[in-house]
Parts: structure tokens; C-alpha cells; sequence
């Protein structure tokens, strides 16, 4: 088996907190590049910060987006699945109070998918009650998989909410992925005041997004500023494309 080339790991933490404590893994989101027939093996790092022994099946689900949604599909039901070819190091997994546990995972990407996304997911066994709710913990990795270097993206009407009393300006773009491949958009809102002079910027939070996938990037200015007009420039950045849109802003 090859291994898929261009590997970037976030390593982001994703937590479930339960009783004092909190159940973590990392990564929590793999970026691949590669092409149909290759595959990949990742490893996954479980641990247990809570009080308790917490118990895991491992199972991998695809990631599908319908409606502008991502959604969770069980292995096999997509075609293309890539979720069917995971196979886990372990199947079942116990993790004692204060320790971790790894368990590595390897899939192989299926010809003519369309499927660019799975988790690889420790599916929890134990019951853990939040109030009077019983609940399980479940909790997994991202995986996401960029066959060519093809981009579509439309970037929608932005919006802007000015600031007031007791709120920020925040600023609002949304994007809908429509070609084939995930990418990861960001981007910065630069505020403009009468004369055309900078006064401000403000990020854009970053969004992973999956083909067919509707997104908002959105971001607050901490700033403070006086009453007029404004222009708001937010450009940003979709897989490499550079996209720049202005609206105006009046602070009363």
C-alpha cells in the first residue's frame, strides 16, 4: 500500500467533558492529499482526564454533505465509502483514569469516490448522566482527503452588524463550496473610515469546507470606534483563491 503524500495534522484537541474531568483526542482533524488507490495510516492518542474508566468501540463513519449540511453516514452506505476500508489497530479500547491509549487507523481511498471525508471515531460504551439525561461520550478525528487541486467556491453577499452600546461591529461572508474538493477558507475584514484611511481589523474565524458545504466566516472587531462611515473591505482566502468584497458601515 502507498501512503498518501502532502499530510498536514492539525493538532487540535477534540473534548467531551464528563463528571471532573474531560476525555480528549488528538488530532482532531488530518488534511490529506492524495489520489484514488493510495491509502493512509494514522494514529489517534486517547486520554482519559476524568475520575472514571471510560470504554470505546472504534468504528468510521463517512462524512456527507446534503443540503448545504455535513451529515454522519454509517461505513458502506455511501458509495465510494471511505469509511468501509478503515481498519483499527484495536476495536475496542478500555482507558483508565489519567492515562491514554493509542489506536492507529489505515484507510484506502476507493476509485470514482465522491466521499471526501470520514471520522474515525472512539464510539462510547459507558453511560455518563448530565442532570438527569443519560448520555454516552463519543468523541473522534477529522479526516479529510484533497484529490486534485480543482477549487470552485462562491462567495455570497457579505454583511455587516455595527457596533452599539452593549456589541462590537462583526462581520459576516459566507462561502458554498461547489466544486469537488474540501478546503479551508479564512480571511481578515479591514475597516476603512471616511478619508479611506485603515482604522481597524478584525479576523475572520477559519472553516474547514467540504464540497457542497455552506459556510458563514464571521468576526468581531474589539475595537472601539466613532460615530460615521466606514467602508469594510473582507477578503479571504478559499483553497488559494483570494476573494475581496466591500460594504459599508455607519456607527451611530
Amino acid at each position: 500500500m502507498r501512503t498518501i503524500l502532502g499530510l498536514l495534522i492539525l493538532s487540535l484537541a477534540s473534548a467531551a467533558y464528563a463528571n471532573n474531568g474531560a476525555l480528549s483526542v488528538t488530532p482532531a482533524v488530518i488534511m490529506l492529499r492524495g489520489e484514488p488507490g493510495q491509502s493512509t495510516t494514522q494514529r489517534m492518542l486517547l486520554t482519559n482526564g476524568t475520575s472514571r474508566p471510560f470504554s470505546f468501540d472504534l468504528v468510521a463513519e463517512d462524512v456527507v454533505v446534503r443540503h448545504g449540511k455535513r451529515l454522519l453516514v454509517p461505513a458502506g452506505e455511501t458509495i465510494g465509502s471511505i469509511a468501509a476500508t478503515a481498519v483499527f489497530s484495536q476495536r475496542f479500547v478500555t482507558v483508565p483514569t489519567g492515562q491514554s491509549v493509542a489506536v492507529e487507523v489505515t484507510v484506502t481511498i476507493p476509485p470514482q469516490t465522491t466521499v471526501r471525508a470520514i471520522t474515525a471515531l472512539f464510539h462510547g460504551k459507558d453511560r455518563i448522566m448530565r442532570g438527569n439525561v443519560p448520555m454516552t461520550a463519543s468523541l473522534g478525528m477529522l479526516m479529510t482527503f484533497a484529490l486534485s487541486d480543482t477549487i470552485a467556491v462562491d462567495a455570497g453577499v457579505p454583511s455587516v452588524v455595527p457596533q452599539s452600546a452593549t456589541s462590537n461591529a462583526s462581520f459576516t461572508e459566507p462561502f458554498v463550496n461547489n466544486g469537488t474538493e474540501p478546503f479551508v477558507a479564512k480571511g481578515i475584514a479591514a475597516i476603512l473610515d471616511g478619508t479611506g484611511t485603515l482604522v481597524g481589523k478584525a479576523p475572520l474565524e477559519s472553516r474547514r469546507v467540504l464540497p457542497g458545504e455552506q459556510v458563514l466566516l464571521h468576526g468581531e472587531f474589539a475595537g472601539e470606534l466613532a460615530r460615521g462611515k466606514y467602508r469594510v473591505l473582507l477578503t479571504c482566502d478559499a483553497g488559494g483563491k483570494v476573494i475581496t468584497r466591500s460594504v459599508e458601515m455607519v456607527v451611530r
